[in-house]
């Protein structure tokens, strides 16, 4: 036990022992293998200098030739008029009139819908509107008999409000006139009586009295003489024609009492018929004073039929808004006339529309639908079903995806050459009809990483059967100038003077170096610039070495370029 746990410790210390030496085994390759490479960077660095040398040294000759700026990208040819044709009615197809490859006019027949629904919906909507129109005419009459009844009530309550008004201002007046008058006539009649009972009947009843008692007088008289003349006549002292009158006197006096007393009981009666009419004129008086005293509350009476009336102004005034309620209900009901009657216009122009017919003349380059299919309308919420697509290749265009560097170059209405691959022995030519203000979408996965512009070439006429979806090639070209002192661009050099370019040295002085001169650039392009002064042809120039910052960093091998 004790010798198999003392080779187990060996064992573990020996393989320990390999482990360290393999990891030190390791670092020390990396180290020569890093040497190795440095040496060999450098190795290679000095030789890429001394041949930059040799090419510099080889020099340029200045000579005459070609500027040419071109932008070349290709795209696909597409029709600038590509319409997908859609219907306004959901249905089903009912019939079908076109193929694939088709050549179709403006307003040809494409298809038709099936119209029995739409047939049904105009049905619906012209039997809405009839009985919109039908209830607006009946308010419209109902709000003219309700005007005139309103502003005929509204004249006389006006009329009634005024005689109200002018009868309450006279009301108080006309009160206290007939009190005042009651109390005159009550006060005329009390008089009245009492002058009846006090002084007319008084006076009359006592001259009556009078009159009898003088016939009393008269008649004790009368017979005290008769009965003297009679015992005279028996004595024989007076004759019988005395006594007779005595007796004739008699009778006089008998008839003249008989007849005062008549005349006082009549006098009497009449009193008091009168005394009874006067008395009867006092309490007619008194029920009058005592009614147009009463009467004051008609003031009160008065004041509030005025405000009856006012009530009743107010409440003809109401049934004036009323009618304006009642008229704008009608406005309503006819904007509600209007919108059914745009609806079944709208029923009407979707009956129309199971019609499908071409928009443009062109090619149905797909029909994507067939008969008895279902199809959605196109709205507002639905894209719709297309029934077929129509290109009209009258016309057509190359789209590009030209990148941020080119597309400044290009110009609208910039001549191109354009090269179908379908067609490799023409040529066509274009024109730049539009660059994108805004980059082409790069959010994709995978996309491009270079900003690129969208810029369509319009092909001008051509009597080839071009195709949407070929492939083709433009050319535009930027500049292109001809016979003109060109320089490559490596050959010239610039700094804080200006540009300029290194004239070789005289190759019979070899000490001689090379003369920076300046020079004036016109027209350049990304490899070559024109010159305008400054150098002659057949001058002979040096590259100018390299002035810019070195390349500084780890594993640095050398000077940068």
């Amino acid at each position: 036990m004790c010798r198999l746990a003392a080779r187990g410790r060996i064992g573990v210390g020996r393989r320990f022992g390999l482990k360290k030496v393999g990891i030190i085994v390791v670092i020390v390759l990396f180290a020569v293998c890093g040497l190795g490479g440095v040496g060999m960077m450098q190795m290679q660095a000095a030789a890429k200098a001394k041949a930059d040398e040799a090419k510099r040294n080889a020099g340029h000759v200045v000579a005459k030739g070609d500027l040419l700026i071109q932008v070349v990208e290709s795209g696909t040819l597409e029709a600038i008029k590509t319409v997908e044709v859609k219907s306004r009615v959901g249905g089903r197809v009912d019939k079908l009139f076109v193929e694939d490859g088709q050549y179709v006019k403006a307003g040809e027949l494409i298809a038709i819908i099936d119209p029995q629904e739409t047939e049904l919906r105009v049905k619906q909507d012209r039997a809405q509107l009839k009985g919109a129109v039908s209830s607006a005419d009946r308010l419209g009459i109902e709000v003219s008999k309700r005007r005139i009844t309103a502003q005929t009530n509204l004249i006389r309550t006006r009329s009634r409000l005024a005689q109200l008004e002018m009868e309450l201002k006279a009301q108080p007046t006309l009160t206290n006139t007939a009190i005042r008058s009651a109390e005159t006539a009550y006060n005329n009649a009390v008089k009245n009586l009492e002058i009846l009972e006090q002084i007319t009947q008084k006076n009359a009843i006592s001259s009556a009295r009078a009159s009898v008692e003088e016939a009393e007088s008269n008649l004790r008289n009368a017979k005290l003489e008769l009965d003297r003349r009679r015992g005279l006549l028996e004595k024989g002292y007076i004759s019988q024609r005395e006594f007779e009158s005595a007796e004739l006197q008699h009778s006089l006096a008998v008839t003249r009492l008989t007849s005062t007393k008549e005349q006082f009981n009549r006098i009497e009666a009449e009193q008091q018929l009168e005394r009874s009419r006067a008395q009867e004129l006092v309490r007619s008086a008194k029920a009058d004073l005592d009614r147009a005293t009463v009467n004051r509350f008609q003031d009160r009476v008065k004041q509030e039929e005025y405000e009856r009336a006012q009530a009743d102004l107010r409440d003809a005034q109401a049934d004036l808004k009323d009618i304006d309620a009642l008229i704008a209900s009608r406005r309503q009901q006819l904007a509600s006339v209007e919108q059914l009657q745009s609806v079944l216009g709208d029923s009407v122009r979707q009956l129309g529309e199971t019609e499908i017919r071409a928009p443009l003349s062109g090619v149905v380059s797909k029909r994507l639908v067939q008969i008895g299919e279902l199809v959605t309308s196109l709205g507002s919420f639905s894209s719709g079903t297309p029934i077929c697509r129509i290109e009209d290749r009258a016309a057509m265009l190359v789209k590009l995806k030209i990148n941020e560097i080119d597309v400044a170059k290009l110009k609208l209405g910039m001549t191109a050459a354009i090269k179908v691959d379908a067609f490799p022995d023409k040529e066509f030519k274009g024109e730049v009809t539009k660059i994108a203000p805004a980059r082409v979408d790069a959010t994709a996965a995978g996309a491009d990483p270079v900003v690129r512009y969208e810029v369509e070439v319009t092909l001008r006429g051509s009597d080839a059967p071009l195709k949407s979806g070929m492939s083709a090639k433009c050319t535009m070209r930027v500049l292109e100038i001809k016979d003109v002192t060109v320089l490559p661009l490596e050959y010239l050099g610039k700094d804080d003077k200006g540009e300029f370019v290194m004239v070789a040295p005289d190759s019979k002085d070899p000490k001689a170096k090379a003369t920076r001169t300046p020079v004036q650039i016109g027209s350049r392009t990304s490899t070559s610039v024109q010159l305008l002064g400054g150098v002659e042809l057949g001058t002979k120039l040096h590259k100018p070495e390299f002035s810019g910052p070195s390349r500084k960093g780890f594993m640095q091998a050398g000077p940068d370029e």
